[in-house]
């Protein structure tokens, strides 16, 4: 999603080198097959868990109920088809070398993210609806154009070089603006609806993940702030030297936000505090 998104809409209308446009798909390719193969092992590795099988078992077990009888199943399916046409698009634009193919793969790609959304806490726990389910996907777009245009930005469109790297790097500004307030927004109106208590942050482990995941956005914040208001102003006029130090900051960006994901990961794969409205109508259901 990233990578797509700062060709489409931070080079837009730019002379973009042939060198670069192969870098820009082969960054989308990986990042698409790394979806799928991720995706699928993730899968695996849930239904193992609730299956409660050994490996050797598993590995001849019936996943239908899972994969067809459930929200997380159904999403799975669905995101793994989406994707693979989302592959199949930016194999497509490569083949033809039209950048018009890409705007698909991204509407797929973004469209198709909702699984995650649709079959996550923010779907399914107690406490959660519709609003719930559309702020974590904007969330996760969010984030994805945020992380992963970082991404290209650093390994594409930096050694380029020249007037496309600044160019891009002035329009990659102006849009990681945005994003990142999206994503903050959110994010904070997904945290207050998962910890209704603010000792919550301190006391449960969901919430000390989240303080560790705060704590790296923060410093992502710090140095984007940097390239915002200092580096985005002084680059088409800087030396060589500042040319070089940006880009080395732009890395550890890049290293800070990968982070925020993996703690992230660490998130989708832990249970937040229970509301207490939830339990209160949990045990009057039992009384009755």
């Amino acid at each position: 999603i990233g990578t797509l998104g700062v060709r489409l809409l931070c080079l837009r209308g730019l002379a973009v080198p042939p060198a670069l446009e192969k870098r820009v798909l082969l960054l989308a390719g990986l990042g698409t097959a790394a979806f799928l193969e991720l995706g699928i092992l993730a899968f695996c590795l849930r239904c193992e868990d609730v299956l409660q099988l050994p490996f050797g078992k598993f590995l001849y077990g019936d996943l239908s109920p899972i994969s067809g009888g459930t929200r997380f199943g159904t999403a799975f399916i669905a995101m793994t088809l989406g994707f693979a046409l989302v592959a199949a698009f930016v194999y497509l634009s490569w083949l033809l070398d039209r950048v018009d193919l890409l705007w698909p793969p991204l509407l797929l790609a973004v469209g198709f993210a909702s699984g995650i959304s649709l079959s996550g806490h923010d779907a399914v726990d107690p406490g959660s609806f519709w609003a719930t389910e559309v702020a974590d996907w904007f969330h996760l777009v969010a984030a994805s154009l945020w992380v992963g245009g970082l991404l290209a930005l650093v390994l594409a469109v930096w050694p380029t070089g020249g007037a496309i790297r600044n160019e891009g790097f002035v329009q990659f500004s102006r849009l990681a603006t945005w994003v990142v307030a999206i994503t903050l927004g959110a994010g904070t109106y997904l945290s207050i609806v998962r910890l209704p208590h603010l000792h919550d942050l301190w006391r449960t482990g969901y919430g000390q993940t989240l303080l560790v995941k705060l704590a790296l956005v923060a410093a992502a914040l710090l140095f984007g702030a940097v390239h915002h208001f200092v580096v985005r102003p002084r680059l088409e006029r800087a030396d060589a030297t500042f040319i070089v130090r940006a880009g080395r900051s732009l890395a550890v960006e890049l290293g800070l936000a990968i982070a925020v994901l993996l703690v992230a990961a660490v998130l989708t794969d832990s249970k937040p505090p229970t509301p207490p409205g939830a339990i209160a109508n949990a045990a009057a259901a039992v009384s009755r």
